[in-house]
């Protein structure tokens, strides 16, 4: 037996030396690294089209400007999961126009003081209700103030028309279509309208245009970015990132991501907006009319879906909580339903409105032919197949590189590090069947897997070794299907 101990031969100074090797002692993996993708405002200090470190939310504040699209979805994403590393790729505002909305106040007999409540984006706004004199104006300036005082988190500003008309003016922080999104309401927990007081709102709209996506791959550089938030959602933006997905996914790459964003729309509106796409990698929840605006939604179900995914990417998200969600109204059964073969992800509203996640599907509908494919219908799937390639290729490295090749063991002397046809057969099965099924529960069907698996020494090129193999994954569990026939007597 040789052992191959990399000290010299040369030496003859006498001496004990011992060389310590780790390459085979590695267990753990990274910390997955996540990816805000969104709009900065003009008093955030980080580089537009530069990913950048989060520290947390006061960093993020400070980087993306208070009250921007950026700052709102680290909020969001820090108050779900704490632990994975996260960072942001901030877009200056290049829009044509930012979203505007109004509220016409009238008073038609206000007898006493109150207070109305207001939201916009689904933060309440105390507004003060003097019965003594009031007009039109003076409460759409008393609402305007109340919205100043309610700080920078509020997502517009505000403006009195004058003139007796009773109008507030409302415009987005951000220009582009993002704006439009902004839900504004009264009551969203109930609370009574003071009598004699009428409030007209009129939604937000208007926004035009959006950052262009830019070189993405320079953009991104080498680091990998296993889950992103995408905060803008408009079809030139989705299409980048796919083409990214799909580049990130392949080899020689293999550093794939699973992207999520939010569509804001009912059933017409987010039909349409998923059979535009078909996108394996990313996941659009459609969030109906409720208040929580795309960019924080997008950001709530990448903090609720990834750390689930990391942890085993075979079991269903079903049932996994949304916190700060929130559900006024939702599809029903026939729309979400449909919705599923349309590639928009639903959740489910419980009678108090908090939310979970109900399906996370892929925006993956098609073949080239355009025929129907569920290939890659969960995004569990995706992530499932990208972790199985990794297991392969870490292990493969550690246990391989350095060695000769060889395409069968001719009688070799033990210990000398030759790698054959044979030693990589039993690599592959090994792992799935200890690894891969019984560790972690990711495959299944190890007599089909090792059957139909083929390993080669390739035949034009002696240092490579070529394998096909089949593995059968697990898949989240959604549906119990029967039928009760019941009896009478028997």
């Amino acid at each position: 037996m040789t052992i191959q101990t990399g000290i010299s031969a040369v030496y003859r100074y006498p001496g004990a030396y011992i060389q310590i090797n780790g390459s085979q002692a590695g267990l753990g993996g990274d910390i997955p690294g996540v990816l805000l993708v969104g709009q900065k405002l003009a008093a955030g200090t980080a580089p537009a089209g530069e990913v950048v470190r989060v520290t947390g939310v006061q960093d993020a504040i400070a980087k993306a400007g208070a009250g921007s699209m950026l700052a709102q979805m680290a909020k969001r994403y820090r108050d779900i999961d704490p632990a994975f590393d996260l960072y942001m790729l901030p877009y200056d505002d290049v829009g044509e126009a930012g979203s505007n909305g109004s509220i016409q106040f009238g008073n038609t007999g206000i007898a006493a003081n109150g207070t109305l409540a207001l939201y916009i984006a689904s933060r309440r706004i105390n507004v003060p209700i003097i019965a003594a004199g009031a007009t039109g104006d003076s409460i759409a300036l008393a609402a305007q103030q109340a919205i100043a005082d309610a700080g920078d988190d509020i997502p517009v500003t505000a403006g009195v028309v004058g003139g007796a008309s009773g109008i507030l003016t409302l415009t987005a922080k951000h220009l582009g279509t993002c704006g439009d999104n902004i839900d504004i309401r009264l009551g969203l927990y109930g609370e009574e309208t003071p009598a004699g007081l009428t409030v007209a709102i009129t939604a937000m709209s208007g926004g035009s245009g959006d950052p262009a996506p830019g070189d993405l791959t320079a953009m991104l550089g080498n680091r990998w970015y296993r889950y992103i938030a995408l905060g803008i959602n408009d079809a030139v933006t989705l299409a980048a990132w796919h083409a990214e997905s799909q580049r990130r996914y392949l080899p020689p790459i293999q550093a794939g991501f699973r992207a999520f964003a939010a569509f804001r729309g009912d059933y017409d509106a987010a039909a349409a907006f998923g059979e535009a796409t078909n996108y394996e990698h990313i996941s659009t929840l459609s969030l109906e009319i409720n208040p929580i605006p795309t960019w924080e939604s997008a950001a709530m179900v990448c903090a609720a879906a990834a750390p689930r995914l990391y942890a085993n990417p075979t079991q269903s998200l079903e049932g996994v909580p949304l916190p700060g969600m929130i559900g006024v109204s939702y599809h029903d059964f026939t729309n979400a339903n449909s919705l599923l073969y349309k590639g928009m992800s639903i959740m489910q509203v419980a009678r108090d409105g908090s939310c979970s996640i109900k399906r996370l599907v892929s925006m993956y509908q098609f073949r080239p032919d355009g025929s129907a494919d569920d290939a890659f219908l969960d995004i569990n799937t995706a992530e499932v197949m990208e972790r199985i390639r990794y297991e392969q290729r870490m292990g493969a490295i550690k246990r391989f590189t350095g060695t000769s090749a060889a395409k069968s063991n001719e009688g070799f002397k033990p210990g000398l590090r030759i790698t054959t046809v044979d030693d990589v057969r039993a690599y592959l099965l090994s792992l799935y069947q200890h690894t891969l099924m019984a560790e972690y529960g990711w495959v299944q069907e190890y007599d089909y897997y090792k059957a139909n698996l083929l390993v080669e020494q390739d035949p034009q090129n002696p240092s490579r070794f070529n394998f096909a193999d089949d593995p059968v994954l697990l898949s989240p569990y959604y549906i119990l299907a029967g039928i009760s026939q019941f009896r009478k007597a028997v």
